[in-house]
């Protein structure tokens, strides 16, 4: 939210020392300053895809001959497939000095923008970069004539001469000033709401990030108020992919890790998630994101003294930063096998236990991105579709 500012210009008038008259103060002048806008980060030559008003903004400074940028712009048409309305993606020219082609390329992208056909010559150019990328630039020249015939531009004789010309070149050169003149020294550089991206630059780390930034809007302020009845019995119905699993809840040795499972259940937090963990021991969800660290927004006490053990199947328990108090919040894992009581007990809060279903957790796709070995390409999560939540009144 904008601030206004005022700014209170006060003047007063001394009298002269012999006379007895009150002074004359003259009316306070208030002058309301107009209320500061951000300055939209734009650049010289920006290319977007998206809607304007998308709540995440990503930025992609690349080269189009690059091999690390073909590996980020897959990774965000990806993500923008999947979020069309929630995301828009720029594209910055930032052709790199040692690649013989990189130059040509981007003036090929503006020739294409002239003719409304950007983006198809740029999702063009990085499927088939392994393809040009070892021709000579005159042997390059004649491939994009054929590339802007196959994304239907339609005056190519205006395309052709835009090259030969150099029509875009300064822009590209204004374009490469602008980017070093923000610091940067190379190609693919990210931004996200502004902020540079410095995770790994591989589709699942940076659809990670932009999911967790996503997540920001579907998150509360605080931790709810107690909304469940501390005599009655809860049951939470888990509907999945595979099945339907049903738990007991502990109302009365987790009242506040219950209260909050009820709220969040209620609220739809768990309607549609990934179980994006599934190993041998233990099936993990409650993160929409997916990338294991999705938080509803805030953290609820620990309850993990409450004499419940690791000791068999089942068990249903708030997942936490380990080694961190009061850390857990919307994730919850659920035991395949009884747990190595040092690491779990008294770590995580038991709240409740599976009567029905361990069959369908067993059917669950496994997969853990810890595990590189076994899942160097993760398979597609099986989904919690959702929870819901039935109250037994008490007797």
């Amino acid at each position: 939210m904008a601030l206004v500012g005022a700014l209170i210009v006060l003047s007063a008038c001394g009298s002269a020392p012999t006379s007895t008259a009150t002074p004359v103060r003259p009316p306070t002048v208030i002058v309301t300053l107009p209320p500061r806008t951000p300055t939209p980060d734009r650049g010289v030559a920006d290319h977007d895809l998206g809607r304007a008003d998308a709540y995440l903004h990503i930025v992609h400074y690349g080269d189009l001959q690059c091999e690390p940028c073909l590996i980020v712009a897959r990774a965000l048409l990806r993500l923008y497939t999947e979020h069309p309305e929630q995301i828009r993606l720029t594209w910055r020219h930032f052709p790199q000095p040692q690649h013989d082609k990189a130059f040509l390329a981007a003036q090929a992208l503006e020739a294409a923008a002239a003719q409304g056909a950007f983006w198809q010559l740029h999702d063009l150019l990085f499927a088939e970069q392994a393809a040009w990328r070892a021709l000579t630039p005159d042997q390059f020249r004649e491939v994009l004539l054929e590339y802007a015939q196959r994304v239907g531009i339609g005056d190519l004789a205006a395309f052709k001469g835009a090259l030969e010309s150099q029509t875009y070149a300064p822009l590209i050169e204004r374009a490469v000033e602008e980017a070093r003149r923000r610091g940067l020294r190379g190609a693919p550089v990210l931004t996200l709401q502004g902020q540079p991206y410095s995770g790994l630059l591989d589709e699942r780390a940076i659809g990670d990030m932009a999911r967790l930034i996503l997540l920001r809007q579907r998150q509360f302020q605080q931790q709810p108020p107690l909304q469940i009845n501390l005599d009655a019995q809860y049951i939470a119905t888990l509907y999945t992919e595979k099945g339907e699993v049903e738990i007991e809840l502990f109302t009365r040795a987790a009242p506040v890790a219950v209260n909050n499972f009820v709220f969040l259940a209620r609220q739809g937090w768990y309607d549609n998630i990934p179980f994006y963990l599934v190993t041998d021991d233990i099936v993990q969800t409650g993160d929409p994101s997916g990338s294991g660290g999705g938080t509803a927004g805030y953290f609820i006490a620990d309850e993990h003294d409450n004499g419940l053990l690791f000791d068999r199947e089942g068990l249903v328990a708030m997942a936490n930063q380990r080694g961190v108090p009061n850390s857990a919040s919307s994730q919850f894992f659920i035991t395949l096998a009884p747990q190595p009581q040092e690491g779990f007990n008294r770590q995580y809060t038991i709240f409740g236990i599976v009567r029905r279903g361990m069959d369908v957790l067993r059917r669950l796709t496994k997969r853990d991105a810890a595990d590189p070995m076994r899942y160097p390409n993760l398979p597609p999560a099986d989904r919690l579709l959702r929870v819901v939540i039935t109250e037994i009144p008490p007797k």
